[in-house]
């Protein structure tokens, strides 16, 4: 695990976030839920995503595929799906994780995340960003 990615995974636990982006000196924290501060950042600040490193409680395949599109370099999350590592590592990401899950589940727990349902067959990041921006209304 690299320097970056340990900050950001301690920021992450110790401030109560659910989503760490370091690029640099600069930091990011969010406790906002889902996909919502990638989207964000792409939205209003995409230069500050490319390169940096990212600490997330779960990283689903719509995440991945946003952490690609947009140039991360590094990721680090609590929960990861086996439909986002491919992803990830296709792209040459570096990535640690504490728990693999088969698919992110929706907040009532009852089936797969409805983002990561959107994109279950889609390999291409832009493509991937189109339909989650176009999803959310965000970007």
């Amino acid at each position: 695990m690299t320097c970056l990615m340990k900050k950001a995974k301690q920021v992450l636990h110790e401030g109560g976030h659910t989503f760490v982006l370091v690029n640099g000196e600069k930091q990011y924290t969010s406790t906002l839920t889902g996909i919502t501060p990638v989207l964000c950042l792409i939205k209003d600040s995409p230069e500050f995503l490319i390169g940096a490193t990212v600490a997330d409680k779960v990283v689903g395949k719509s995440a991945a595929l946003l952490f690609v599109f947009a140039g991360v370099s590094e990721v680090y999350a609590d929960v990861i799906s086996s439909l986002a590592l491919p992803v990830l590592h296709d792209a040459g990401l570096k990535i640690k994780y504490s728990k693999k899950v088969p698919f992110i589940k929706n907040r009532a727990g009852t089936g797969m995340c409805t983002m990561e349902k959107s994109v279950v067959e889609i390999s291409e990041p832009a493509e991937g960003f189109r339909i989650l921006k176009e999803k959310t209304g965000i970007g």
